[in-house]
């Protein structure tokens, strides 16, 4: 995301319908609070997006837990071994104060 698209909250505060027109418009909004990420504005439509693959990714870890309930833990563990490679889950990747997880509330 590019630094035009970042803003401190004091100037978000300054600049509320600005920055609501220009959400409005389709751009994304990153709000910061002492130079740390607090949280992201987005356009309605995106929003909507990420809400029903979020829907949609949990309706699947369901279907796929009820699919393995009735098997082993050793051999579920087997299982995710062996396609977590292949899916490329699971792999670390370098971490940074800025990129660390936060929960979500919703």
């Amino acid at each position: 995301m590019s630094k035009r698209n970042r803003i401190s909250i004091e100037e978000f505060r300054r600049s509320l319908g600005r920055v609501a027109r220009e959400v409005e418009g389709g751009s994304t909004m990153v709000v910061e609070r002492r130079g740390q990420e607090a949280f992201a504005l987005v356009p309605m439509r995106l929003y909507g997006f990420l809400e029903e693959e979020r829907r949609k990714l949990i309706e699947s870890t369901e279907t796929a837990r009820e699919s393995f309930s009735d098997l082993p833990a050793g051999e579920v563990e087997e299982l995710l071994a062996g396609e977590m490679p292949r899916s490329g889950y699971g792999e670390q990747k370098p971490s940074s104060p800025r990129s660390s997880p936060r929960s979500a509330t919703g």
